[in-house]
């Protein structure tokens, strides 16, 4: 920030759709000067932050990116007429994919969002009781924004202001140091869980687990984890169902995104459900069989998570049911961090650390998410056991490709499970990042070179 905050769409040379053609307006259109924002002004900017992470670049379709994942590996797949999202499911995307557009300049709503809040936090003007539950807040949101792009596309740019230049992409490595620096800055600035709808200590904590079991640093993954789990402030639940209904309030929520009847902005039961299931839908992305053969004989998480349709119902199939609104008017929270995955993130890296698929810390982690979900302890787990409960547990909460992506395939562990999974397709490892899109090209070409198999 020099000498205002704009409210405008990124100016790094990317591309905004109000439609599939309209192009980005660096020209600010509106601002506001830092003396006029005070107490009572802040906590109006971190609600800006929370609606972009709703609605990315002011753009439809954008909550979509929250279903890309699933779509990418062997959770969904492409029925319908959306043919961008068949692309996706084929893993053969091309450059001009006007819904990977949106994934793409999505996140930089938030950052640009967050980046105009942070500048004022840090500009003193603030009082110190007000600013920091809204620092531990921006840095989350800023922090998970930068983790939705890289762990998609790659090397991204990593920006902090809005100056009108054309700026580079980043490796992994520094957009990763990048996310944990503000997970860090959340953490430091010090603000406790209080309700799953807005970000905390226990949210940042939960995301650093993810981002290091990632990153293979299984020591700080346990660390993270654990000190999530030793809260006190979560518990996995017994009753798994009532995580994805009403009143979608859960002991096991750390971090979701909510979506109220007026704002109307949650859709994925439209694209996900079949149009006979409560809410409707119109079966465009209906569950793969390999996903409804992975739940085990009396899991829970089965009848509570999917459900067939049978014939002579027009398009047959198994649907999802964790974003089911009876209403239809997408009044429902989409989930980000619960505490069951840090309970299998912390056991993961444990056996990781041990090499010892007996290892009884390891065992008392999965086995607290098993029994709760109607199955037996298990008395042994390697990687792909972890693999296998984090797939029916965290099914289309978006964590799927970026595990099948981290984790070396069981038939051949020179190679990834995702590298695996494409080449039976016909595919290649280039195709496990998307492409940065052409139109972001084309406004930056510092974007280039693109990432491998799109140039």
């Amino acid at each position: 920030m020099k000498n205002k905050i704009i409210f405008a769409a990124m100016a790094i040379g990317l591309t905004v759709f109000s439609s599939c053609e309209k192009q980005l307006d660096v020209n600010p259109v509106a601002s506001l000067s830092p003396e006029v924002v005070g107490p009572a002004e802040a906590p109006k900017l971190l609600n800006g932050v929370y609606d972009a992470l709703q609605v990315g670049s002011n753009t439809s379709y954008y909550y979509l990116s929250y279903a890309t994942e699933d779509l990418s590996a062997d959770n969904l797949v492409y029925r319908a007429t959306f043919f961008q999202h068949g692309e996706v499911d084929n893993n053969a995307i091309l450059t001009n994919n006007v819904l990977v557009s949106r994934y793409f300049t999505g996140p930089y709503a938030i950052i640009q969002k967050a980046n105009d809040l942070l500048d004022i936090l840090k500009s003193g003007s603030i009082p110190e009781a007000t600013a920091k539950p809204l620092l531990t807040q921006a840095y989350f949101l800023r922090a998970y924004a930068y983790y939705r792009l890289v762990t998609i596309f790659g090397a991204v740019p990593v920006v902090f202001n809005r100056d009108v230049v054309k700026v580079p992409r980043k490796s992994q490595d520094e957009v990763y140091a990048q996310i944990i620096a503000d997970l860090q800055a959340s953490i430091s600035a010090g603000t406790d869980f209080s309700d799953a709808k807005f970000a905390s200590i226990q949210a940042s904590k939960a995301l650093l687990a993810r981002v290091y079991l990632i990153r293979k640093n299984y020591p700080l993954a346990k660390q993270y984890a654990d000190e999530v789990i030793n809260s006190g402030k979560f518990q996995i639940t017994s009753n798994y169902a009532s995580i994805f209904t009403t009143p979608y309030v859960s002991t096991e929520h750390i971090f979701k995104l909510n979506f109220t009847a007026t704002e109307g902005q949650q859709s994925l039961d439209f694209f996900l459900q079949h149009p006979t299931m409560p809410g409707g839908g119109r079966a465009e992305l209906p569950v793969d069989q390999s996903l409804v053969n992975a739940y085990e004989a009396g899991d829970t998480r089965k009848a509570a998570s999917i459900q067939q349709i049978v014939a002579p119902t027009a398009n047959p199939g198994w649907y999802s049911k964790k974003y089911q609104d009876p209403s239809g008017n997408g009044a429902l929270p989409f989930s980000i961090l619960r505490i069951s995955e840090m309970y299998l993130i912390s056991g993961e890296a444990q056996l990781l650390i041990s090499n010892n698929n007996t290892d009884a810390t390891a065992l008392s982690r999965i086995n607290a998410v098993r029994t709760n979900r109607g199955l037996g302890a298990l008395t042994t787990a390697d990687q792909q056991a972890f693999l296998r409960e984090r797939r029916v547990e965290l099914a289309f909460e978006g964590t799927r490709w970026m595990d099948m992506k981290r984790t070396p395939s069981a038939t051949n562990p020179s190679k990834s499970m995702a590298t695996v999974f494409l080449e039976a397709k016909g595919r290649s490892i280039n195709d496990e990042l998307y492409p940065i899109p052409q139109d972001a090209i084309t406004t930056n070409d510092l974007l280039l070179p693109n990432n491998p198999g799109y140039n």
